[in-house]
């Protein structure tokens, strides 16, 4: 939210790398289903999903936290990156102590005991990866943040491959799964310590405790955020069983890129609308109807084209996939409230009302669970997809009517008005090209929302050239 082109070369950075890293991922992921049993495969899988919700739940918004402050109080940067590293290894004991006397509770049976120690071990240094991950959003190097990143990753993934095809165990993939994370860990502190700052510890441990109680809002954002997108997929399971969660599943999976596009562009923007905030109020509140006004763009073309194209890409996967259709397209009409609501949290965030984002959050993911119990029974898939785009509405409007009450002074809901004409002239135009082509009918359709957008002023080419020059 700052200079558009540092935030757009920032974001082209982590896009293309978790683009290339999710292809390869996904690779990956398909020949060892072919090479696994099915079983061991579904615990494989279990582990690793285990481990990333850990990850955001265990964070508690510290990296966040950490990257505003750090932007806020440079001079001070190796004793906050002291702090923050201390923060961070302090408050994931917790978490490991309980997995462990878990484990040794349940004690599973072989490799799901293995495989899981492996996967707290792993847990416990992305702490350590979340600290020069504040430090690179700060600094705004986020191009060795996507790059070491995916070198971990393909470190595991060239390993895992050579355990699969010389038939070793599945344990032995996990353990290249912790190489991974432990090359990226220290390709990380390396840079962090060589290119940026060092790690002071000279402070009273009291501050640490002041810092835990500053960072609620911010793990409650994190927190809340995971049970907004994932607690509807627990209820489904339980309601409506596997068929279900997969049909659901398969959906979640090709929405998540617009969901992980909208968190890099939010990340890339922080640091820069933090600083503009702390310089000069006014100048911030302009930048930040820039980026309502770009976000308002976004949303109704991109939730038009995969309302058109869905059933089209789901002929491509195995029969009875079909019916992911209708769910993906429910869940991709959340887009347009998404992109307002990632410039309100940033907003929020920079100017110390996190806990009103917090608040948000929470009342988002109340939203999904009493929604995804209401209709889930009557309407499965459909009914979770439709707790979420629900949750997302809902928490949507609660945090952008407390930035205009704090900050923006005036609501930004009346910019949707011209990309809604422009959504209806692409609407008409694909409905015209539909019986040729669907992927005709699409792409004419953007091109004519384009023309429309620009003829009714929705942006003017003098606030690009702004935005460009920063």
């Amino acid at each position: 939210m700052s200079h558009f082109t540092t935030v757009l070369k920032n974001s082209s950075y982590l896009m293309g790398f978790k683009l290339l890293s999710r292809l390869l991922s996904s690779a990956f992921v398909i020949y060892a289903a072919t090479e696994l049993k099915p079983a061991l495969f579904g615990i494989l899988s279990f582990v690793l999903v285990t481990v990333d919700m850990l990850n955001g739940i265990g964070d508690l918004g510290i990296t966040r936290y950490g990257a505003r402050e750090l932007v806020r109080r440079w001079q001070d940067k190796e004793v906050l990156a002291g702090q923050i590293l201390l923060l961070q290894l302090l408050t994931s004991v917790p978490f490991m102590i309980v997995g462990v006397a878990l484990l040794l509770v349940y004690h599973p049976a072989y490799p799901k005991f293995q495989l899981l120690l492996l996967g707290l071990a792993a847990f416990y240094l992305f702490s350590v990866i979340a600290t020069t991950e504040s430090v690179f959003t700060a600094t705004q190097k986020f191009f060795y943040s996507a790059l070491f990143t995916f070198i971990g990753r393909l470190v595991y993934m060239v390993f895992g491959i050579a355990v699969l095809v010389a038939h070793g165990s599945v344990v032995l993939i996990m353990a290249g799964y912790l190489g991974g994370v432990i090359i990226e860990t220290l390709l990380r502190l390396a840079m962090v310590i060589w290119k940026i700052t060092g790690f002071s510890f000279r402070f009273p441990l009291a501050r640490l405790w002041r810092m835990l109680v500053i960072i609620a809002p911010f793990a409650i954002v994190g927190i809340a955020s995971i049970f907004s997108y994932r607690i509807n997929l627990v209820i489904l399971e339980f309601i409506k069983g596997d068929t279900a969660t997969g049909l659901f599943n398969i959906a979640f999976t090709l929405f998540s890129p617009f969901v992980w596009v909208i968190l890099i562009f939010s990340t890339t923007a922080f640091p820069g609308f933090t600083q503009i905030y702390s310089r000069d109020r006014d100048a911030a509140r302009r930048n930040g109807w820039q980026w309502y006004r770009l976000m308002s763009l976004g949303g109704i073309p991109l939730a038009l084209f995969v309302t058109l194209v869905a059933r089209s890409i789901l002929t491509h996967f195995p029969a009875g996939y079909q019916d992911s259709a209708a769910i993906l397209i429910i869940l991709v009409w959340s887009m347009p409230v998404m992109l307002i609501n990632a410039v309100d949290i940033n907003i929020l965030q920079a100017s110390d009302r996190q806990r009103l984002a917090a608040n948000g959050l929470v009342l988002g993911a109340v939203t999904t669970a009493l929604l995804s119990l209401a209709l889930i029974p009557a309407l499965g898939g459909n009914g979770a997809a439709l707790a979420s785009l629900g949750s997302v509405t809902v928490q949507g409007i609660y945090i952008h009517l407390q930035v205009r009450r704090h900050f923006m002074k005036r609501w930004v809901y009346p910019l949707l008005l011209r990309p809604l004409a422009g959504g209806i002239v692409m609407g008409a135009v694909a409905l015209i090209l539909l019986p040729v082509n669907v992927w005709l009918a699409a792409v004419a359709g953007l091109g004519a929302y384009a023309i429309a957008v620009l003829a009714t002023g929705a942006i003017r080419p003098s606030e690009i050239r702004s935005m460009v020059r920063g």
